[in-house]
Protein backbone atom coordinates (compact mmCIF):
# COMPACT_ATOMS: atom_id res chain seq x y z
CA UNK A 1 0.00 0.00 0.00
CA UNK A 2 2.76 2.42 0.95
CA UNK A 3 4.39 2.28 -2.46
CA UNK A 4 4.93 5.97 -4.31
CA UNK A 5 4.70 4.77 -7.68
CA UNK A 6 1.13 3.52 -7.09
CA UNK A 7 0.09 7.57 -6.78
CA UNK A 8 2.16 8.06 -10.01
CA UNK A 9 0.64 5.64 -12.31
CA UNK A 10 -2.78 7.35 -10.70
CA UNK A 11 -1.89 10.64 -12.23
CA UNK A 12 -0.91 9.29 -15.62
CA UNK A 13 -4.15 7.06 -15.28
CA UNK A 14 -6.17 9.79 -14.84
CA UNK A 15 -4.68 12.03 -17.14
CA UNK A 16 -5.74 9.38 -20.24
CA UNK A 17 -9.41 9.29 -18.94
CA UNK A 18 -9.67 13.28 -18.74
CA UNK A 19 -8.19 13.15 -22.25
CA UNK A 20 -10.98 11.77 -23.59
CA UNK A 21 -13.33 13.35 -26.07
CA UNK A 22 -16.31 13.09 -23.65
CA UNK A 23 -14.29 14.94 -21.25
CA UNK A 24 -14.75 17.94 -23.80
CA UNK A 25 -17.88 19.62 -21.85
CA UNK A 26 -15.33 20.45 -18.85
CA UNK A 27 -13.39 22.72 -21.52
CA UNK A 28 -13.50 26.11 -20.13
CA UNK A 29 -10.95 28.15 -22.55
CA UNK A 30 -11.07 31.29 -20.31
CA UNK A 31 -9.30 29.23 -17.72
CA UNK A 32 -7.03 27.35 -20.21
CA UNK A 33 -5.13 30.81 -21.00
CA UNK A 34 -2.87 33.50 -19.74
CA UNK A 35 -0.14 34.28 -18.11
CA UNK A 36 -0.79 31.53 -14.95
CA UNK A 37 -2.51 29.04 -17.18
CA UNK A 38 -0.25 26.17 -14.78
CA UNK A 39 -1.91 27.26 -11.96
CA UNK A 40 -5.60 25.54 -13.23
CA UNK A 41 -3.09 22.11 -13.98
CA UNK A 42 -1.88 22.90 -10.33
CA UNK A 43 -5.13 22.89 -9.06
CA UNK A 44 -6.22 19.51 -10.56
CA UNK A 45 -3.05 17.52 -9.92
CA UNK A 46 -3.53 19.06 -5.99
CA UNK A 47 -7.46 17.66 -5.83
CA UNK A 48 -6.15 14.24 -7.01
CA UNK A 49 -3.71 14.07 -4.53
CA UNK A 50 -6.34 14.73 -1.79
CA UNK A 51 -7.86 12.25 -2.90
CA UNK A 52 -5.78 9.16 -3.20
CA UNK A 53 -4.43 10.62 0.70
CA UNK A 54 -7.64 9.70 1.91
CA UNK A 55 -7.97 6.23 -0.24
CA UNK A 56 -4.62 4.65 1.60
CA UNK A 57 -6.68 6.28 4.77
CA UNK A 58 -9.35 4.47 3.76
CA UNK A 59 -7.66 1.42 3.42
CA UNK A 60 -6.66 1.06 7.18
CA UNK A 61 -10.18 2.43 7.90
CA UNK A 62 -11.84 -0.45 6.90
CA UNK A 63 -8.72 -2.79 8.08
CA UNK A 64 -8.98 -1.09 11.76
CA UNK A 65 -12.28 1.05 11.91
CA UNK A 66 -9.96 3.59 12.48
CA UNK A 67 -9.75 7.33 10.64
CA UNK A 68 -5.90 7.74 11.24
CA UNK A 69 -3.08 9.05 9.04
CA UNK A 70 -1.14 6.27 7.01
CA UNK A 71 2.95 5.99 8.38
CA UNK A 72 3.62 6.03 5.18
CA UNK A 73 5.44 9.62 4.39
CA UNK A 74 4.32 9.94 0.85
CA UNK A 75 1.18 9.36 1.62
CA UNK A 76 0.58 10.74 4.77
CA UNK A 77 2.18 14.32 2.69
CA UNK A 78 -0.25 14.27 0.02
CA UNK A 79 -3.06 15.43 1.72
CA UNK A 80 -1.56 18.41 3.89
CA UNK A 81 0.12 19.46 0.68
CA UNK A 82 -2.43 19.57 -1.65
CA UNK A 83 -4.61 21.51 0.90
CA UNK A 84 -1.55 24.05 1.33
CA UNK A 85 -1.38 24.76 -2.67
CA UNK A 86 -5.36 25.13 -2.94
CA UNK A 87 -4.77 28.46 0.44
CA UNK A 88 -1.63 29.45 -1.58
CA UNK A 89 -3.97 29.53 -4.80
CA UNK A 90 -7.00 31.13 -2.93
CA UNK A 91 -4.22 33.84 -1.37
CA UNK A 92 -2.75 34.56 -4.82
CA UNK A 93 -5.76 34.73 -6.63
CA UNK A 94 -7.99 37.22 -4.41
CA UNK A 95 -4.65 39.40 -3.44
CA UNK A 96 -4.31 39.76 -6.60
CA UNK A 97 -7.78 41.12 -7.74
CA UNK A 98 -6.93 43.57 -4.91
CA UNK A 99 -3.88 44.41 -6.63
CA UNK A 100 -5.38 45.35 -9.66
CA UNK A 101 -7.98 47.15 -8.28
CA UNK A 102 -5.93 48.78 -5.77
CA UNK A 103 -8.01 47.60 -3.21
CA UNK A 104 -11.25 48.80 -4.20
CA UNK A 105 -13.20 45.63 -5.84
CA UNK A 106 -16.49 45.71 -6.11
CA UNK A 107 -17.38 43.85 -2.82
CA UNK A 108 -20.72 43.06 -3.47
CA UNK A 109 -19.68 41.33 -6.87
CA UNK A 110 -16.64 39.88 -5.12
CA UNK A 111 -19.21 38.13 -2.34
CA UNK A 112 -22.10 37.17 -4.44
CA UNK A 113 -19.72 35.43 -6.98
CA UNK A 114 -18.51 33.39 -3.84
CA UNK A 115 -21.28 32.34 -3.13
CA UNK A 116 -22.59 31.40 -5.80
CA UNK A 117 -19.30 29.69 -6.54
CA UNK A 118 -18.86 27.45 -3.26
CA UNK A 119 -22.28 27.12 -2.11
CA UNK A 120 -24.65 24.79 -4.66
CA UNK A 121 -21.73 21.51 -4.82
CA UNK A 122 -21.34 22.19 -1.01
CA UNK A 123 -24.87 22.34 -0.21
CA UNK A 124 -25.36 18.63 -2.90
CA UNK A 125 -22.52 17.10 -1.30
CA UNK A 126 -23.56 17.57 2.53
CA UNK A 127 -27.24 16.73 1.23
CA UNK A 128 -25.82 13.68 -0.60
CA UNK A 129 -24.19 13.01 3.00
CA UNK A 130 -27.17 13.09 5.38
CA UNK A 131 -29.22 10.86 2.99
CA UNK A 132 -26.43 8.33 3.56
CA UNK A 133 -26.13 8.73 7.36
CA UNK A 134 -29.95 8.37 7.84
CA UNK A 135 -29.82 5.50 5.22
CA UNK A 136 -27.05 4.15 7.51
CA UNK A 137 -29.01 4.48 11.05
CA UNK A 138 -31.84 3.31 9.30
CA UNK A 139 -33.84 6.40 9.27
CA UNK A 140 -34.20 6.16 12.86
CA UNK A 141 -33.72 8.68 15.67
CA UNK A 142 -31.21 8.40 17.69
CA UNK A 143 -30.46 11.56 19.55
CA UNK A 144 -32.94 13.69 20.02
CA UNK A 145 -34.79 15.49 17.07
CA UNK A 146 -33.75 19.06 18.20
CA UNK A 147 -30.10 17.76 18.23
CA UNK A 148 -30.39 16.02 15.00
CA UNK A 149 -32.04 19.25 13.55
CA UNK A 150 -29.14 21.23 15.24
CA UNK A 151 -26.66 18.99 13.44
CA UNK A 152 -27.90 19.24 10.23
CA UNK A 153 -27.73 23.23 10.59
CA UNK A 154 -24.81 23.48 11.10
CA UNK A 155 -23.36 21.35 8.17
CA UNK A 156 -26.18 23.23 5.89
CA UNK A 157 -24.57 26.96 6.76
CA UNK A 158 -21.77 26.31 3.57
CA UNK A 159 -18.71 25.90 5.50
CA UNK A 160 -19.18 29.46 7.40
CA UNK A 161 -19.69 27.27 11.00
CA UNK A 162 -16.36 25.91 12.15
CA UNK A 163 -18.20 22.46 13.40
CA UNK A 164 -18.65 19.17 11.65
CA UNK A 165 -20.44 17.44 14.17
CA UNK A 166 -22.32 13.93 14.14
CA UNK A 167 -25.66 13.39 12.89
CA UNK A 168 -28.11 11.04 14.49
CA UNK A 169 -24.50 9.35 16.51
CA UNK A 170 -22.80 9.06 12.63
CA UNK A 171 -19.82 10.06 11.86
CA UNK A 172 -20.65 12.23 9.56
CA UNK A 173 -17.51 13.26 8.37
CA UNK A 174 -15.90 10.32 7.57
CA UNK A 175 -18.82 10.38 4.89
CA UNK A 176 -17.04 13.39 3.09
CA UNK A 177 -13.50 12.62 4.05
CA UNK A 178 -13.25 14.96 6.10
CA UNK A 179 -12.62 17.41 3.42
CA UNK A 180 -14.81 20.73 4.25
CA UNK A 181 -12.95 22.03 7.16
CA UNK A 182 -11.05 24.18 4.88
CA UNK A 183 -14.07 25.77 3.24
CA UNK A 184 -14.03 27.59 7.00
CA UNK A 185 -11.02 28.80 6.59
CA UNK A 186 -11.40 30.17 2.91
CA UNK A 187 -14.57 31.92 4.00
CA UNK A 188 -12.54 33.64 7.20
CA UNK A 189 -10.21 34.96 4.21
CA UNK A 190 -12.40 36.28 2.16
CA UNK A 191 -13.76 38.13 4.92
CA UNK A 192 -10.46 39.33 6.06
CA UNK A 193 -9.85 40.98 2.48
CA UNK A 194 -12.08 43.71 3.46
CA UNK A 195 -9.49 44.66 6.32
CA UNK A 196 -6.44 43.77 4.40
CA UNK A 197 -7.59 45.78 1.24
CA UNK A 198 -6.12 49.40 2.68
CA UNK A 199 -2.64 47.82 2.13
CA UNK A 200 -2.86 46.53 -1.50
CA UNK A 201 -3.45 50.36 -2.47
CA UNK A 202 0.25 51.19 -2.79
CA UNK A 203 3.57 49.53 -2.79
CA UNK A 204 2.99 48.89 1.30
CA UNK A 205 1.37 45.91 0.03
CA UNK A 206 4.86 43.97 0.24
CA UNK A 207 5.91 45.56 3.53
CA UNK A 208 2.25 44.28 4.66
CA UNK A 209 2.58 40.39 3.72
CA UNK A 210 6.16 40.28 5.08
CA UNK A 211 5.04 41.40 8.18
CA UNK A 212 2.10 39.40 8.60
CA UNK A 213 4.98 35.82 6.96
CA UNK A 214 6.89 36.76 9.90
CA UNK A 215 3.86 37.16 12.83
CA UNK A 216 2.72 33.98 11.03
CA UNK A 217 5.86 32.38 11.72
CA UNK A 218 6.49 33.88 15.20
CA UNK A 219 3.16 32.27 16.05
CA UNK A 220 3.66 29.16 14.89
CA UNK A 221 6.76 28.47 15.96
CA UNK A 222 6.78 29.89 19.48
CA UNK A 223 3.28 29.26 20.36
CA UNK A 224 2.54 26.52 18.05
CA UNK A 225 -1.25 28.03 17.20
CA UNK A 226 -2.34 26.24 14.12
CA UNK A 227 -4.38 29.22 12.94
CA UNK A 228 -0.78 31.02 12.23
CA UNK A 229 -0.04 28.09 10.08
CA UNK A 230 -2.68 28.52 8.07
CA UNK A 231 -2.52 31.53 8.19
CA UNK A 232 1.06 31.72 6.54
CA UNK A 233 -0.22 29.39 3.58
CA UNK A 234 -2.43 32.35 2.62
CA UNK A 235 0.29 34.56 3.23
CA UNK A 236 2.70 32.93 0.66
CA UNK A 237 0.17 33.25 -1.90
CA UNK A 238 -0.28 36.43 -1.30
CA UNK A 239 3.69 37.62 -1.53
CA UNK A 240 3.66 35.64 -4.52
CA UNK A 241 1.00 37.92 -6.02
CA UNK A 242 2.66 40.70 -4.92
CA UNK A 243 6.34 39.85 -6.16
CA UNK A 244 4.62 39.10 -9.50
CA UNK A 245 2.83 42.60 -9.19
CA UNK A 246 5.79 44.51 -8.59
CA UNK A 247 7.68 42.39 -11.54
CA UNK A 248 9.93 40.90 -9.23
CA UNK A 249 10.53 37.16 -10.53
CA UNK A 250 13.48 35.02 -11.18
CA UNK A 251 14.17 35.66 -14.77
CA UNK A 252 15.66 32.44 -15.71
CA UNK A 253 14.53 29.94 -18.54
CA UNK A 254 11.28 27.84 -18.28
CA UNK A 255 13.37 24.91 -17.94
CA UNK A 256 14.90 25.79 -15.19
CA UNK A 257 12.43 27.14 -13.58
CA UNK A 258 10.88 23.45 -13.65
CA UNK A 259 13.77 22.06 -12.66
CA UNK A 260 13.97 24.36 -9.59
CA UNK A 261 10.37 23.86 -8.83
CA UNK A 262 10.61 19.67 -8.90
CA UNK A 263 13.21 19.84 -6.50
CA UNK A 264 11.19 22.07 -4.36
CA UNK A 265 8.37 19.50 -4.21
CA UNK A 266 10.70 16.26 -4.04
CA UNK A 267 12.48 17.51 -1.31
CA UNK A 268 8.86 18.24 0.47
CA UNK A 269 7.93 14.52 -0.55
CA UNK A 270 10.74 12.85 0.63
CA UNK A 271 12.58 14.47 4.17
CA UNK A 272 9.27 16.45 5.38
CA UNK A 273 7.83 14.82 8.15
CA UNK A 274 4.98 17.21 8.96
CA UNK A 275 2.86 18.44 6.07
CA UNK A 276 2.15 21.42 7.88
CA UNK A 277 5.44 22.00 9.19
CA UNK A 278 7.26 25.22 8.70
CA UNK A 279 9.94 24.27 6.66
CA UNK A 280 7.48 22.59 4.40
CA UNK A 281 5.06 25.63 4.09
CA UNK A 282 8.15 27.26 3.03
CA UNK A 283 9.61 25.27 0.53
CA UNK A 284 5.60 24.33 -0.86
CA UNK A 285 5.45 28.61 -0.71
CA UNK A 286 9.21 28.63 -3.20
CA UNK A 287 7.42 25.88 -5.72
CA UNK A 288 4.61 27.85 -5.46
CA UNK A 289 6.30 30.98 -6.73
CA UNK A 290 7.91 29.05 -9.52
CA UNK A 291 4.95 28.10 -10.53
CA UNK A 292 3.68 31.18 -10.68
CA UNK A 293 6.88 32.97 -12.49
CA UNK A 294 6.02 30.56 -15.11
CA UNK A 295 7.55 26.55 -14.11
CA UNK A 296 4.76 24.26 -16.01
CA UNK A 297 7.28 21.00 -15.12
CA UNK A 298 8.19 20.97 -18.63
CA UNK A 299 3.91 21.58 -19.96
CA UNK A 300 2.70 18.82 -17.79
CA UNK A 301 0.76 22.12 -15.93
CA UNK A 302 -0.56 23.56 -18.69
CA UNK A 303 -1.46 20.33 -20.68
CA UNK A 304 -5.04 19.47 -21.59
CA UNK A 305 -5.27 16.83 -19.24
CA UNK A 306 -3.90 19.03 -16.33
CA UNK A 307 -6.32 22.06 -16.90
CA UNK A 308 -9.05 19.96 -17.35
CA UNK A 309 -8.07 18.35 -14.04
CA UNK A 310 -8.20 21.89 -12.43
CA UNK A 311 -11.63 22.93 -13.88
CA UNK A 312 -12.97 20.36 -12.06
CA UNK A 313 -10.71 20.38 -9.38
CA UNK A 314 -13.80 21.75 -6.84
CA UNK A 315 -15.71 18.94 -7.22
CA UNK A 316 -13.36 16.16 -7.17
CA UNK A 317 -12.21 17.83 -3.70
CA UNK A 318 -15.65 17.83 -2.01
CA UNK A 319 -16.88 14.37 -3.97
CA UNK A 320 -14.05 11.97 -3.04
CA UNK A 321 -15.88 11.07 0.35
CA UNK A 322 -18.78 10.27 -1.10
CA UNK A 323 -17.58 8.48 -3.63
CA UNK A 324 -14.99 6.14 -1.12
CA UNK A 325 -17.71 5.42 0.84
CA UNK A 326 -20.42 4.50 -1.86
CA UNK A 327 -17.98 2.13 -3.95
CA UNK A 328 -16.72 0.18 -0.74
CA UNK A 329 -20.01 0.16 0.83
CA UNK A 330 -20.34 -2.54 -1.50
CA UNK A 331 -19.65 -6.20 0.13
CA UNK A 332 -17.85 -7.52 -3.03
CA UNK A 333 -16.07 -4.56 -4.00
CA UNK A 334 -14.43 -4.19 -0.23
CA UNK A 335 -13.82 -7.89 0.53
CA UNK A 336 -11.76 -8.07 -2.90
CA UNK A 337 -9.77 -4.77 -2.37
CA UNK A 338 -8.56 -6.31 0.95
CA UNK A 339 -7.45 -9.46 -0.29
CA UNK A 340 -3.77 -7.49 -1.45
CA UNK A 341 -2.53 -4.22 -2.53
CA UNK A 342 -3.04 -4.67 -5.49
CA UNK A 343 -6.53 -5.61 -5.69
CA UNK A 344 -6.97 -2.29 -3.12
CA UNK A 345 -5.02 -0.08 -5.78
CA UNK A 346 -7.28 -1.56 -8.35
CA UNK A 347 -10.09 -0.59 -6.90
CA UNK A 348 -8.66 2.72 -5.94
CA UNK A 349 -8.65 3.11 -9.88
CA UNK A 350 -12.40 2.52 -10.09
CA UNK A 351 -13.23 4.97 -7.31
CA UNK A 352 -10.90 7.60 -9.16
CA UNK A 353 -12.19 7.14 -12.52
CA UNK A 354 -15.56 7.20 -10.72
CA UNK A 355 -14.58 10.07 -9.10
CA UNK A 356 -13.75 11.92 -12.31
CA UNK A 357 -17.09 11.36 -14.11
CA UNK A 358 -18.88 12.46 -11.30
CA UNK A 359 -16.92 15.54 -11.20
CA UNK A 360 -17.15 16.06 -14.52
CA UNK A 361 -20.73 16.01 -14.28
CA UNK A 362 -21.02 18.05 -11.20
CA UNK A 363 -19.26 21.12 -12.74
CA UNK A 364 -21.45 20.95 -15.72
CA UNK A 365 -24.93 20.51 -13.88
CA UNK A 366 -24.25 22.09 -10.35
CA UNK A 367 -20.89 24.34 -10.73
CA UNK A 368 -21.67 25.92 -13.51
CA UNK A 369 -25.41 26.53 -13.17
CA UNK A 370 -24.77 28.20 -9.60
CA UNK A 371 -22.37 30.55 -11.32
CA UNK A 372 -24.56 31.47 -13.95
CA UNK A 373 -27.17 32.13 -11.38
CA UNK A 374 -24.75 34.22 -9.34
CA UNK A 375 -23.64 35.96 -12.62
CA UNK A 376 -27.66 36.78 -13.14
CA UNK A 377 -28.26 38.10 -10.17
CA UNK A 378 -25.57 40.47 -10.31
CA UNK A 379 -26.63 41.38 -14.09
CA UNK A 380 -30.34 41.67 -12.73
CA UNK A 381 -29.54 44.28 -9.98
CA UNK A 382 -26.81 45.92 -12.28
CA UNK A 383 -30.02 46.94 -15.19
CA UNK A 384 -31.94 47.94 -12.16
CA UNK A 385 -29.23 50.17 -10.61
CA UNK A 386 -28.47 51.56 -14.27
CA UNK A 387 -32.64 52.18 -14.41
CA UNK A 388 -32.93 53.90 -10.90
CA UNK A 389 -29.83 56.22 -12.13
CA UNK A 390 -32.13 56.98 -14.98
CA UNK A 391 -34.93 57.98 -13.13
CA UNK A 392 -32.98 60.38 -11.18
CA UNK A 393 -33.83 57.46 -8.22
CA UNK A 394 -30.21 56.83 -7.35
CA UNK A 395 -30.06 57.07 -3.33
CA UNK A 396 -30.02 53.65 -2.71
CA UNK A 397 -27.96 52.31 -5.92
CA UNK A 398 -24.88 53.94 -4.90
CA UNK A 399 -22.71 51.25 -5.91
CA UNK A 400 -22.09 49.22 -9.08
CA UNK A 401 -21.98 45.14 -9.79
CA UNK A 402 -19.83 44.47 -12.32
CA UNK A 403 -21.37 42.29 -14.68
CA UNK A 404 -19.08 40.93 -16.68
Amino acid sequence: MDIPLAYFILMALAMGLVLIPQFRIVDNHASSSGRYSALDGLRGFAALSVFVHHLVIYYYYIETGSWSITNSRFYALLGPVGVSLFFMLTGFLFWGKLLRTRGRPDWRSLYIRRLFRVGPMYLFVVIVMLLIVFAKTDFQLYEPLSVVIGSIAQWLALGIIDTQPDVNTYKATHVLAGVTWTIYYEWLFYASLVFTAFFSRDKRHLLFIAIGIVLSLLGKVLLDLYVSGLALLFLCGMMAASLLHENLHLRISQRLLSILAISCISIVLITSSSGYGTATSLILALFFYLVCSGANLFGLLTSLPAIRLGNISYSIYLMQGLVLTVIFAIPPIREFAMTSSLSYWTIGLLCMYTLLICAALGYVFIEKPGIAIGNCLLRRKSKVATSAVASGDCAIWDWKINSK
